[in-house]
């Protein structure tokens, strides 16, 4: 598993939940207060209570877009098919920048997602520039 759902699964507070969706998010005006959960195999619908909620979508790197026609990796991956990149977004490859959770240690959260995507987008800018 990636370094971060490994981290999760040795967690005794966090219980992963697999195979269901949320049918009804619960709460009152102070927030949330519960989910109700419905296994998508047995159709069994369970209450949680609860005041937060983390969504995982997944835990597969959907990295396919980095393979060239024989299947192979274009840039330097991790053993569990992350991008090896530093903090300014590049690859192993001049000018392709990998960002999100498709990099390595990734917190896998949208917001962090997107300041990736800042970072890249800032760093193509200077390397356009420095090719001219």
């Amino acid at each position: 598993a990636p370094p971060t759902l490994d981290r999760v699964m040795r967690k005794e507070n966090i219980h992963l939940i697999t195979d269901s969706v949320i049918e009804e998010a619960v709460g009152d005006a102070m927030g949330l207060t519960g989910v109700d959960i419905r296994n998508v195999k047995t159709d069994e619908i369970t209450h949680m209570d609860n005041t937060g909620l983390f969504v995982f979508v997944g835990h597969d790197v959907n990295n396919d877009v980095l393979k060239d026609e024989n299947g192979e990796f274009i840039c330097k991956m991790n053993d569990w098919g992350q991008v090896i990149v530093g903090l300014s977004m590049k690859t192993s490859v001049p000018g392709l920048f990998a960002a999100g959770d498709m990099r390595i240690e990734a917190p896998k959260q949208v917001v962090s997602a997107a300041g990736d995507g800042s970072i890249a987008a800032l760093q193509v800018i200077s390397y356009i520039q420095e090719q001219q």
